[in-house]
């Protein structure tokens, strides 16, 4: 399947691809933009393979530059199959959105309602649409400012549209929507995949969504006068569009601890999952898992996070967060300091409670906060014995662990 040939790109495309590099990190400057050019003028796109090695060996020296380099040119070179199937999903989605339009003017029927305004009521919960049909009601009253009201509505609207759909119940339709909502240990195996991809949608939603704030907030840096220049040399200098640097985030560590006891092991995998895609956004992010033992994990790669465990020496034994935690708190460098957010994967379930204790309200005093994700539906006295050392999230479908991930990584 590497070797599978690659529809040809158009130039803008190629364009956005080096602009992807750069803001992440990688130097390529005019020469090497002309080099690639050349290459691929030569080479075509028929061989994938061929592409990825060449473009990677001009564009990519360090092991870290190559990381970022295959990420990015996943992104933007894929195969005729995998385009074909992200046209379809594009078209698939549109026609529900047109169809979920036409849904909201005939509910609204007899009021002039923006598309934004009738797919936004089509989605939303009861409540809410019984809210817009009184603002309706309301603003279509003759001594009302009607212009200023639809204005106001159609903002809330796309509100909804962009934050909200983020993740919850309006996240997906028909059998995802059971799915979102289904208690997690009573998900089948057959179910698994579906479950990974209705994850892989609500995360790409939320970080939509995410950006979407981003860019009203209007936040920028200064004046960048190098990629302002480098930019320039496209169109000769006309137009002359400013580029401006980004302002540095805040330095964020994220440690996940993931209990992968056999009745945790599919609620650590999907929250794991969540956790390392939106912590892409920002942050240093270090996963452990951990029963009777703990050991650190890559989290570049999850697909195999299941055989990983099952090799780790972990699986199939007590639980025991306590010893972990004291390990942990012992490392040397320290896994965990004051700039650390820890998040806890678990049921609160462990082999020794006052050991667990003691290490939870030690630790809560090293590190900024603990987010403890808990897939029970009632928690259980251990649970409330540690809640002024942490703040317990219940996370019992995926619905709820989207929402409990997004806020805690906002």
């Amino acid at each position: 399947m590497s070797s599978m040939a690659i529809p040809s790109l158009p130039a803008r495309n190629l364009v956005a691809f080096f602009d992807s590099l750069r803001e992440d990190g990688l130097l390529i400057g005019p020469a090497e933009t002309a080099d690639a050019a050349a290459f691929l003028t030569r080479t075509g796109f028929a061989d994938r393979r061929t592409v990825r090695a060449g473009l990677c060996a001009m564009l990519a020296k360090s092991p870290k530059e190559q990381r970022l380099f295959g990420r990015a040119f996943d992104a933007y070179f894929v195969g005729a199959e995998v385009m074909d199937a992200q046209r379809r999903e594009a078209e698939e989605a549109e026609a529900a959105r047109r169809a979920r339009i036409e849904t909201g003017k005939d509910a609204l029927d007899g009021y002039e309602v923006s598309e934004e305004l009738a797919e936004a009521f089509a989605s939303a919960t009861q409540g809410r649409r019984d809210w817009l049909k009184n603002m309706l009601g309301y603003a279509q009253d003759g001594n009302r400012n009607l212009p200023l009201m639809k204005a106001y509505l159609k903002k809330i609207a796309t509100g909804w549209l962009s934050e909200d759909a983020g993740y919850g119940m309006d996240a997906a339709d028909g059998a995802d929507e059971d799915l979102l909502h289904k208690n997690l240990s009573e998900l089948t195996e057959d179910e698994v995949p579906q479950a990974l991809r209705l994850i892989d949608m609500l995360v790409r939603r939320i970080l939509l969504a995410s950006e979407r704030r981003r860019r009203r907030r209007g936040r920028r840096g200064m004046p960048d006068i190098r990629q302002t220049i480098h930019r320039s040399l496209r169109t000769g200098g006309v137009p002359l569009v400013p580029v401006y640097k980004k302002r540095p985030s805040a330095s964020r560590r994220i440690v996940v601890l993931c209990d992968v006891s056999e009745s945790m092991l599919r609620f650590s995998e999907f929250a794991l999952t969540f956790v390392s895609a939106l912590s892409r956004q920002g942050g240093k992010l270090r996963a452990f898992i951990f029963s009777e033992g703990v050991c650190e994990i890559g989290t570049e790669d999850l697909s195999h996070f299941e055989t990983d465990v099952r090799s780790s020496g972990l699986w199939r034994r007590g639980t025991d967060i306590g010893g972990a935690l004291e390990e942990m708190l012992a490392a040397k460098p320290p896994a965990l300091d004051a700039q650390t957010l820890l998040l806890v994967l678990s049921d609160a379930k462990t082999v020794d409670r006052p050991r667990a204790e003691a290490a939870i309200a030690e630790a809560a005093g090293r590190v900024r906060e603990i987010l403890w994700l808990n897939p029970d539906r009632q928690f259980s006295a251990y649970a409330k014995n540690i809640a002024e050392h942490v703040t317990m999230l219940r996370c019992n479908s995926i619905d709820e662990l989207a929402s409990a991930c997004a806020g805690a990584l906002r």
